[in-house]
């Protein structure tokens, strides 16, 4: 499996992880993020695959900000998510896909001579990142 393909998969997997918890959660709020993150997936998605046609398009996501937001508002509303502990081992388990696609993204970054898929391939490692630091900051609330 090629570097491309195999990001399609963590990409495909990670829309299909979200989007379970989303139809799972219980809470609007968690609801909501848990939708944005498989929308951000799925634009992950469409952005590699422009890569096999060369199209390198990227298209920014405010994901990041509202969830930062949305934490803050729950922390001053003393508003608590309706999770079950039990679930914090697979929000672990996300966390590492989230790393896992990090590495991928910087590692393919490395490789490329071509200066918009690298600047591309940089910006899905952030954004992989960013999503990284809000699974970490859900499990603290947790």
């Amino acid at each position: 499996m090629n570097a491309i393909d195999y990001a399609l998969k963590l990409e495909k997997d990670g829309k299909a992880y979200y989007a379970k918890q989303a139809e799972c959660a219980k809470d609007e709020q968690l609801k909501k993020l848990f939708e944005m993150l498989a929308e951000d997936e799925q634009r992950h998605y469409e952005i590699i695959r422009g890569f096999e046609d060369r199209n390198y398009r990227y298209k920014g996501t405010y994901t990041f900000k509202t969830t930062r937001n949305m934490f803050s508002e729950m922390l001053k509303d003393e508003k608590c998510f309706e999770i079950d502990a039990t679930n914090l081992d697979a929000y672990e388990h996300a966390v590492e896909m989230e790393k896992e696609s990090i590495k991928l993204y910087l590692d393919q970054a490395r490789l490329t001579n071509e200066l918009s898929e690298k600047e591309i391939l940089l910006k899905l490692a952030a954004e992989e990142n960013k999503h990284q630091i809000i699974l970490e900051n859900l499990m603290d609330f947790i």
